[in-house]
C-alpha cells in the first residue's frame, strides 16, 4: 500500500505486516518497489495508475517512526491510497456534499437517529446535545445502500472544548428512507484539539472475492494510523486490518 508524502511525486510506501513493536526495525530500509505499477484510488474512485520509479535515500529520525519513501513516474491528483495494480476494484463514493438539499438533508436526518440508537455507554458530558454529520458518503453495493459517515457533538466551553466523534458504516436497503441499521461503529471523546479522529480514504473491492472494505486513515494529535474496515459475509463490518502509529 502507498499513500501520498507531503506534495509532488513522493509516497510513503506503508509495510502491513509493522505493527507498534517492530516499526522501529523498518526505518532506514529501501522497499522493493521499484518498477511496480500502483492503482491510484480517491473517494471518487480509480484515478489513475502509476510506476514506482525508485525507493528515495532512507531517513532515520531519532525521535519519531515514518514510512520508507518513494518516488512515483507519473503525479494524480486527488488521490489517496494506492494498491498494486490487479489486486482491487474501486468503489465510487457519493458525497453528502454533493448531494441535493434535500437529499442531504434526509441523509443527516437518517444519521443523527442511527447515531441517537447506538449502544453506547451514556457519557453526561455531551447528554442532550445534536448530532452534526462532520462528513458522509454513501455507495451501493447490489440493494444494499452503504453510510460511512463521521458524526460529531461538541461542548463548546472556552476553557475546556470537548469533542466526540462517532464513524458509523450502516446500511440499508436501496430505495428506503429511515435510519440504518449499523454495521460497524466506534466512538472516541476528549479535548477538542487531541481527540481521534477517522477520515475515509476510500472505498474498495479487494482480491478475486471482491470483499468490500472500507479504508481509513485514523488520526491523532501528532500521528496516525491506517485501517482497513471490511464487509463480512454476514454483512456486518469489521476492522481486520491497523497500521503501526507513524508521527513523523
Amino acid at each position: 500500500m502507498i499513500v501520498p508524502a507531503g506534495s509532488g511525486d513522493s509516497v510513503a510506501v506503508v509495510i502491513p505486516e509493522a505493527t507498534d513493536s517492530t516499526i522501529a526495525s523498518f526505518q532506514g530500509i529501501n522497499p522493493p518497489i521499484s518498477n511496480v505499477t500502483f492503482d491510484l484510488f480517491g473517494r471518487g474512485g480509480k484515478i489513475g495508475s502509476s510506476i514506482a520509479a525508485s525507493a528515495l535515500p532512507p531517513v532515520v529520525e531519532r525521535d519519531c517512526y515514518t514510512w520508507p519513501r518513494a518516488r512515483l513516474q507519473a503525479t494524480r491528483a486527488n488521490w489517496e491510497v494506492g494498491f498494486a495494480s490487479g489486486h482491487v476494484q474501486a468503489i465510487k463514493l457519493d458525497s453528502i456534499e454533493a448531494m441535493s438539499s434535500a437529499d442531504s438533508a434526509a441523509l443527516a436526518a437518517a444519521l443523527a437517529q442511527t447515531a441517537a440508537t447506538l449502544p453506547i455507554k451514556v457519557d453526561p458530558t455531551f447528554r442532550g446535545l445534536p448530532f452534526r454529520v462532520r462528513s458522509a458518503y454513501t455507495f451501493r453495493l447490489d440493494s444494499v445502500q452503504v453510510v460511512v459517515a463521521d458524526i460529531v457533538r461538541s461542548v463548546n466551553e472556552e476553557a475546556n472544548p470537548r469533542l466526540e466523534h462517532l464513524l458509523i458504516v450502516g446500511q440499508r436497503p436501496a430505495g428506503s428512507s429511515g435510519k440504518f441499521e449499523v454495521g460497524y461503529f466506534s466512538r472516541t471523546a476528549g479535548a477538542e484539539e487531541s481527540t481521534q479522529a477517522t477520515e475515509l480514504l476510500a472505498a474498495v473491492m479487494i482480491g478475486e472475492t471482491k470483499r468490500p472494505a472500507i479504508v481509513v486513515s485514523i488520526e491523532y494529535d501528532d500521528g496516525g494510523k491506517l485501517g482497513l474496515i471490511e464487509r463480512m459475509d454476514s454483512g456486518q463490518w469489521q476492522a481486520t486490518w491497523k497500521s503501526a502509529y507513524t508521527d513523523c
